[in-house]
């Protein structure tokens, strides 16, 4: 008989005894009974181990149960199926005690031999037919041993597949902790689970995620490192299993002794340090088997760092919301900024500009004969005061855009590219759609953008046409500027982190949550594409 870990899978219904064996067996079975205490006790002396390590006596029990001696009197009475299906259970029973197939089957002929001088005597002349019969029943069990190691190996694999999918579809820390604690209770049927994850820089230990347990017994697990089952774990960082919950001093609150029999415990660590602890409880009395305990094992090790992956991501997104927060604050402070000195310029120095214009008028009209010779100085002082005036309206407008707040976006657009028709030589093209009910921040910012983008068109590009379009797509709105310049490198400085104009434009589109995208090259002019939300304007709060 080949090894049980290479013989293939067959069912027990494909297992086919003739009912000529099926008669032997029963004679045999019923021959034998008497002395099937005296075969298992020279099977157990033959024995390379004893039942004196851990769970040796368990693994030894096992064995005993799928003897052919161990059903004598259900073979007897020639009932097959009930004892395939005791060596089945404690088939599986000796796959989660880690017992290899090849002590397995050394085991059974172990208790071949052991029964060798009995079948014998009782059969000195048919001995060979009733060897055939046992060796029928022998294969029997093997096959039933084999389908119940791949069913365990079967079961131990699809726990870490779908523990491998709670990772894969879990968005957050809480999701993926109620996914793996789910399948966790799954596999090993558990009546209720729980997981504990230590605060940080302190030495509580809370409960995160449970499933078949209210809340309130949820927060009877709560403890602190050192106390407690969970805190013991958290302590030594080695598990620790619970048989009877309702006498062992590691459980000590009175609830969770009374809700659950056997508690199983075991920590969850990332580079040494202790995370937090994984419970399963069950109602019944369950000891956890040496197999049971490595899937245990490995699957906290995985979930252990596939959480503390979770909780450093979610860390940084916090930490770039904070930061993204802090950079539209001062955003804000700039346009607030703005707004102040665009009313200073316009209040104190606007108005003082004015009055000098004036009295430059008035000294003009009352200038005396013999001061003629100085008109023309004062004509000309005058011309560049109210060149200074002009400019002066034109940084007010450009800081803070009255139109911008008076009449909307669209319209503050239309006649940012009139001035600025004005002053370039080349042709502006211009098309408007969509950009009616956005948020005021939202506009700003557009409006910022374009200004930095023509900016660099008027320092640097030396177009003769240049372009814009924005329009709405998708709930995005996307801005279009393109010039026919000299173009540059955008590999090169122009493009380096230090590049404020365009740093500036990256980080205000960042703010946004959208998308800019720079194309351009020596000689082929520039095109810049901007993608951000289109946010709508908060609702206006209630009146009372």
């Amino acid at each position: 008989m080949r090894d049980l870990k290479q013989a293939s899978v067959l069912s027990l219904d494909e297992v086919v005894i003739s009912k000529k064996v099926q008669r032997d067996l029963k004679t045999l079975a019923a021959k034998l009974h008497s002395r099937a205490s005296a075969v298992e006790k020279r099977w157990r002396e033959s024995l390379p181990f004893s039942g004196d390590d851990d769970y040796g006596e368990a693994k030894i029990r096992a064995l005993a149960s799928i003897n052919p001696g161990a059903s004598s009197k259900q073979l007897a009475e020639g009932d097959l199926s009930a004892f395939l299906e005791q060596v089945k259970y404690h088939g599986k029973r000796l796959a989660k005690l880690d017992v290899p197939p090849s002590t397995v089957l050394s085991s059974l002929a172990r208790y071949g031999e052991a029964l060798a001088p009995d079948l014998k005597k009782f059969f000195p002349d048919d001995y060979p037919r009733y060897a055939t019969a046992l060796d029928y029943l022998n294969f029997c069990i093997k096959l039933t041993l084999n389908n119940a190691y791949y069913r365990v190996r079967d079961l131990e694999a699809q726990a870490f597949y779908e523990v491998f999918q709670d990772q894969l579809q879990s968005p957050t820390v809480q999701d993926l902790m109620t996914r793996v604690l789910d399948t966790l209770m799954r596999t090993f049927h558990a009546d209720g689970g729980v997981i504990l994850l230590r605060e940080r820089g302190a030495r509580k230990l809370v409960a995160k995620a449970w499933s078949g347990l209210d809340d309130g017994l949820a927060s009877k697990f709560n403890t602190s490192v050192g106390r407690g089952l969970a805190g013991k774990i958290a302590k030594g960082g080695k598990p620790l299993f619970v048989v009877d919950a309702s006498c062992d001093p590691l459980i000590q609150n009175a609830a969770l002794r009374k809700a659950y029999h056997s508690i199983w415990g075991m920590p969850f660590i990332v580079g040494g340090e202790v995370i937090g602890v994984l419970q399963l409880a069950f109602v019944r009395e369950y000891h956890c088997l040496p197999r049971e305990r490595t899937l245990l094992g490995a699957i906290s090790e995985r979930c252990a760092m596939a959480i503390d992956k979770a909780r450093l991501l979610e860390d940084l997104h916090d930490r770039e919301e904070k930061i993204r927060q802090l950079g539209e604050h001062m955003l804000k402070v700039e346009e607030e900024e703005r707004r102040r000195i665009s009313r200073e310029l316009h209040d104190e120095v606007g108005q003082s500009m004015l009055v000098i214009r004036l009295y430059l008028e008035m000294i003009r009209s009352d200038l005396p004969s013999e001061a003629a010779h100085l008109d023309a100085k004062l004509e000309d002082t005058q011309k560049l005061t109210e060149q200074t005036i002009r400019e002066m309206r034109r940084l007010i407008s450009a800081l803070s855009p009255n139109v911008l707040e008076e009449l909307g976006l669209q319209a503050s657009i239309r006649q940012f590219v009139n001035n600025f028709r004005r002053t370039f030589a080349g042709e502006v093209h211009l098309e408007l759609k969509g950009l009616d009910n956005l948020s005021k921040n939202t506009e700003i910012m557009l409006y910022r953008l374009l200004q930095e983008c023509f900016s660099n068109v008027v320092k640097h590009s030396r177009a003769e046409t240049v372009g814009l379009k924005i329009d709405r797509k998708n709930g995005r709105i996307h801005m279009k500027i393109q010039d026919n310049g000299v173009g540059f490198d955008v590999s090169g400085p122009s493009h380096r982190p230090d590049s404020f104009g365009l740093s500036g434009m990256r980080e205000r589109v960042a703010l946004l949550g959208g998308q800019i995208k720079i194309q351009s090259s020596p000689g082929k002019g520039t095109k810049v594409e901007i993608a951000i939300p289109a946010l709508a304007p908060a609702p206006a709060a209630a009146q009372t």
